[in-house]
């Protein structure tokens, strides 16, 4: 048997006139035909001239709001409280020379700027890019020299009867690094290098 002193509780805490009276205040707030207020006391010449004028009370709100009517200044920028370390002056030296000089003359601040903080950047990316794959390309590990960086390429994928054909492989071919392809030296006698790779 349900306990008859529990007391029932609205859900939604609202009358359904209720909810439907809110939803259209909504609609009206949102989509309102009335054009915007304006606050502007006695605003044509004409009333503040009539009769005796505007009364102290009156001209003290006008000067007031006239006053509201001046904006804050854009915002400053001013180098010499933003000083950099000698390091940031030498990197900020030619982008600030290249991109707020003539370009900023032409395109705008806004526009010098945002080519400012990007291109730099970009270009440093492709420096540093071409820096690495130079060095990959030009300073491989081979038989001659022991520093340098082993790049491995991929391997066929042999399926079916490829795999019957796969080359066959010396015990010479295991980390030769172009020993045998050598364009260097061939004149001289070598007692174990024919058979000898260079990391044995």
């Amino acid at each position: 048997m349900a306990n008859a002193n529990v007391t029932k509780i609205d859900p939604v805490m609202e009358k359904p006139w209720q909810r439907a009276r809110r939803m259209e205040r909504y609609d009206f707030w949102r989509k309102s035909s009335y054009p915007p207020m304006n606050i502007e006391p006695v605003p044509f010449e004409r009333n503040r001239l009539a009769g005796e004028g505007m009364s102290p009370e009156v001209r003290a709100l006008r000067k007031q709001w006239v006053s509201d009517q001046i904006l804050h200044h854009e915002p400053r920028s001013v180098p010499q409280i933003q000083p950099y370390n000698i390091f940031r002056r030498f990197y900020r030296f030619l982008p600030d020379l290249i991109f707020f000089g003539p370009v900023k003359a032409i395109v705008g601040y806004n526009t010098a700027l945002l080519l400012r903080l990007t291109l730099p950047k970009i270009g440093l990316v492709f420096g540093a890019s071409y820096l690495v794959w130079y060095h990959l390309k030009y300073n491989q590990r081979d038989w001659t020299r022991e520093a340098g960086v082993i790049i491995y390429g991929a391997k066929p994928t042999l399926l079916g009867f490829d795999a019957l054909n796969f080359p066959s492989k010396e015990k010479t071919d295991y980390c030769e690094r172009g020993f045998k392809e050598r364009k260097a030296l061939l004149y001289k006698p070598t007692s174990k290098s024919d058979t000898i790779g260079p990391c044995h």
